[in-house]
């Protein structure tokens, strides 16, 4: 029981000698590089399916829609 309490301390202090070299602004970074991650594999993993891109009739609606924002 004590050689797991001692090398549980001494890891720890690997550890925390390893992220004191360390540049704080990547360790701030570090959640947001996991957000990214996390983002991208929930959003690749939907179906297809479900997006659908309705195709614009014709080119006309589209430059008049687009000169009725610009007036």
């Amino acid at each position: 029981m004590a050689d797991d309490q001692f090398t549980a301390a001494q890891l720890k202090q690997n550890i925390m000698k390893k992220l004191g070299n360390t540049s704080p602004f990547l360790l701030l970074l570090l959640p947001v590089f996991m957000m990214i991650i996390l983002t991208l594999t929930v959003s690749t993993n939907q179906n297809d399916a479900e997006i659908v891109i309705k195709p614009a009739k014709t080119s006309n609606t589209i430059v008049t829609k687009a000169t009725a924002i610009f007036k």
